[in-house]
């Protein structure tokens, strides 16, 4: 964690893993059950959710399902296998809906976020305090994900704060770090409660 070194006019928060807690697994289970060896396909299915060309826009839902036809046996068809992955694989993290409740109106809020276009639906209906942020940089929409740098300046720039006024927050260390490089100062998430001390070493008044 690097405590600011200004003021925190501008807050930009990753999504999985800060904002929501995720279990991804649940998904790779519901589409193993309708494959032809349930019990040996899940290790073939690891980080599908966060795959590059997904989460950047390259890749169709419907090339995803095409590929685990072809490579896994899935049987189910392409709207069965849409609606698994609409199905909810996260919930809030314990305390954040209320953290940002509070930050409403403090500082400015901005969402930067590795995410398919599909299953940010799900999200964006799930946490309704996402209506509420200056701005979301999303992978799909970017072409761009964590952590290239380009991803990082991009949410910069939509903060319309000066860098040294903004303060990004993950929970992967090493986007914090990459962040960092470019002269972001971060905070690696753990807890609400460690983050709420970051903030106000940054100004925050935040309980």
């Amino acid at each position: 964690m690097a405590s600011p070194s200004n003021e925190i006019e501008a807050l930009i928060l990753d999504l999985f893993g800060v904002i929501v807690a995720f279990d991804d697994g649940l998904l790779y289970d519901r589409i193993a059950q309708r494959c032809e060896n349930p019990k040996t396909v899940v290790e073939h299915m690891q980080n599908l959710v966060s795959e590059p060309s997904l989460i950047c826009g390259r890749t169709s839902l419907h090339q995803v399902h095409t590929n685990l036809v072809e490579d896994l046996g899935l049987s189910a068809s392409f709207e069965e296998f849409e609606a698994m992955w609409l199905v909810s694989y996260s919930e809030p993290m314990p305390g954040v809906r209320d953290l940002l409740r509070q930050l409403n109106g403090k500082c400015r809020l901005v969402l930067l976020s590795n995410v398919d276009p599909y299953y940010w639906s799900t999200i964006e209906s799930s946490i309704p305090e996402l209506q509420d942020f200056h701005a979301k940089v999303l992978s799909f929409n970017e072409g761009v994900a964590k952590p290239d740098a380009l991803a990082f300046r991009r949410a910069v720039v939509a903060s319309g704060v000066a860098m040294e006024r903004c303060y990004f927050v993950d929970d992967k260390p090493e986007n914090v770090e990459a962040a960092a490089t470019i002269g972001l100062a971060g905070h690696t998430f753990g807890a609400c409660r460690t983050l709420k001390v970051a903030l106000r070493s940054g100004g925050l008044h935040v309980t």
